[in-house]
């Protein structure tokens, strides 16, 4: 198991935190429902790994000759400090590839479509990006320790985290020069010209600096986040094929068999000039931006903070206690986890709440059904789970309603 998931707890603490400061100097860098689309989307990515074929892993396991190139002492202080430092290095260069071509880029937007910038959009993470497996390969075949390669990919993604605030404006200059901060990783998530795809870097910024793609964050220009083509949604499904679905239709839709073929290996955001024509896309006027913000209820959005939070606590014990399970109860939990997601998220998105009852509804029929082969503190778990969303649930419908009834009357 991933040492980041051990580190869940850290990063929930730190959130608290972020909020605490965010409220008392009364900065509004959260929303609850951009926070709950980020941490949704964090959740799917961690689950959707258990009931889906790893591809990498296949690679890694039987297409890697067993002979590398060197033999690595894993208890080398050396192996660490090489395999960290080139696992960054081959972090770069997926990162920036995943700015710079469409078939890479549909994966990783996901990362980038919040229009906020704090702690949960470290938590933003795709379910669909299939190819950074990729540019790890040299450096395993240079032989270095499975085990030492995985912690180090760990320790990246965590470092990555803390980066992601904006209440920590600058660091002293020999860390700005060095490392990834949150002054530099705010440029990142830019969606201003003057910004956009930069800051490749996952610890060290040094590989930018090497390698012309760096930028610096300026006092004169305010960074405007997010997407050129934004999302205009909470749905963690939407967030994750809507590029994916873009460049399927473009491919479908242009009459040229070439423009076809190459669109998945084209610059970001390139189109075929036929389908541009007949299908034009409206990108965000930064001039006149204006955030993603429909208007909900504070019920319908306190509900929404009880079932992120609810759901957190279900992905944890789901992650511990995975291993082991059938395929059936895999995909089960997986989707018992992920319904709540996509029908909060809908009501969040100023839809209607009929949805999350038919979840609660169905999501009882399917563990009436699993029962018998479920853990005993699974049963409980879930059962727990299912028993307080129907409270909240009927709670809410029915302040709703008295709501609607009474303004009937006046």
């Amino acid at each position: 198991m991933s040492i980041v998931i051990y580190t869940v707890p850290l990063f929930a603490l730190l959130i608290l935190i972020e909020l605490g400061v965010d409220r008392y100097k009364g900065t509004h860098y959260y929303r609850l429902n951009d926070a709950f689309g980020s941490l949704a989307l964090g959740i799917m990515s961690r689950t959707t790994r258990l009931v889906t074929f790893s591809l990498g892993a296949f690679v890694f396991d039987y297409i890697l000759p067993e002979k590398r190139l060197f033999e690595w002492d894993s208890s080398s202080v050396w192996t660490w400090v090489f395999t960290f430092v080139a696992y960054d290095f081959c972090y770069y260069w997926y990162h920036r590839m995943s700015h710079t071509l469409n078939m890479f880029w549909a994966g990783h937007l996901i990362h980038h479509s919040s229009e906020e910038y704090n702690l949960t959009t470290a938590l933003r993470q795709t379910s669909t990006g299939i190819w950074s497996w990729i540019f790890y390969i040299p450096l395993l075949m240079t032989g270095v320790p499975m085990e030492v390669f995985l912690i180090c990919g760990g320790l990246n993604l965590i470092y990555q985290f803390w980066v992601h605030t904006r209440h920590i404006k600058r660091m002293p200059d020999w860390f700005e020069a060095t490392l990834v901060t949150p002054s530099n990783h705010r440029v990142h998530h830019a969606q201003n010209a003057t910004y956009i795809d930069k800051n490749h870097g996952g610890v060290f910024i040094l590989w930018d600096r090497l390698f012309g793609s760096f930028q610096d964050e300026l006092e004169e220009e305010d960074v405007i986040f997010g997407v050129r083509r934004p999302l205009h949604s909470f749905n963690p499904i939407t967030a994750n094929f809507q590029f994916w679905r873009s460049l399927i239709a473009d491919a479908w839709r242009t009459e040229s068999w070439w423009d076809k073929c190459r669109i998945w290996f084209m610059p970001t955001g390139w189109r075929p000039s036929d389908v541009e024509a007949k299908y034009p896309i409206q990108k965000s006027d930064l001039s006149k931006f204006k955030k993603y913000d429909p208007e909900t209820d504070s019920k319908t959005q306190l509900y929404g903070l009880a079932q992120i939070v609810l759901n957190v606590v279900l992905t944890m014990y789901f992650l511990f206690h995975f291993a082991g399970l059938n395929f059936t109860l895999i995909v089960l939990g997986f989707v018992m986890i992920t319904l709540p997601l996509l029908t909060t998220s809908l009501m969040l998105d100023g839809g209607n709440a009929r949805w999350e009852l038919y979840r609660i509804i169905l999501s009882w029929i399917g563990f009436a059904f699993a029962w018998p082969i479920m853990a005993q503190s699974s049963v409980v778990i879930f059962g727990g789970y299912l028993a307080v969303s129907s409270v909240l649930y009927t709670y809410l419908w029915w302040v709703k309603s008295g709501e609607t009834d009474l303004a009937a009357t006046e």
